[in-house]
């Protein structure tokens, strides 16, 4: 029990490097106090380059985490873990839990324990992203983002499809959890300082 304990602050702590804001002060601003310091926030601040990086890198951080809960004892241990690594992104101990929006870690994470659903949700996610840009966003660009809009869907979608899988539908609950309580904070953010 004590590893898995360990196990799942190792997750946390692992999510909480915060890629978009270590990126951010390589080029000398603290992202965060620009823009939502994700793979998107960084795209929007410093470009494609910079933004894929951070994506890949906070994506392999989900990757990390999942083979990690491989040598968890508890059944608790791997929905736990999960949870914490994209908590750890959203709201970083290092950087003064100031991060970014937590697909890409949720990402890394499913898509190693889980390819097939994890795959199949991001066609779904960036399929309705590229219909709501298309749709809508391109002439409405203060609402909201079309990346979350689209995640939103391949969520649910993944929701569903984890349903009788067990610990896969526990971990993905609370993960969802924790992506929802950011969006709603950024949502918020963004309503008090447009």
């Amino acid at each position: 029990m004590t590893m898995d304990v360990l196990l799942v602050l190792a997750a946390y702590l692992l999510g909480s490097l915060s890629f978009g804001q270590i990126a951010g002060r390589i080029k000398g601003f603290n992202l965060a106090d620009r823009d939502t310091p994700g793979g998107s926030g960084t795209y929007r601040q410093l470009g494609a380059v910079w933004g894929v990086a951070v994506v890949l890198a906070d994506v392999f951080k989900g990757v990390l985490v999942a083979y990690l809960s491989l040598f968890a004892q508890a059944a608790w241990a791997m929905p736990l873990m999960g949870a914490a690594v994209v908590a750890g992104h959203n709201w970083p101990v290092y950087f003064g839990f100031r991060g970014g929006g937590g697909i890409a870690p949720t990402l890394g994470f499913f898509g190693f324990l889980y390819p097939g659903i994890a795959l199949v949700a991001v066609a779904i996610g960036l399929s309705l992203a590229g219909v709501y840009w298309l749709v809508f966003w391109r002439n409405h660009p203060k609402n909201w983002y079309p990346l979350p809009v689209g995640a939103a869907f391949g969520y649910l979608y993944a929701l569903v499809a984890f349903w009788p899988t067990g610990a896969g539908f526990w971990a993905f609950l609370l993960v969802s959890l924790m992506v929802l309580l950011r969006g709603l904070n950024i949502a918020q953010r963004k309503r008090l300082n447009p």
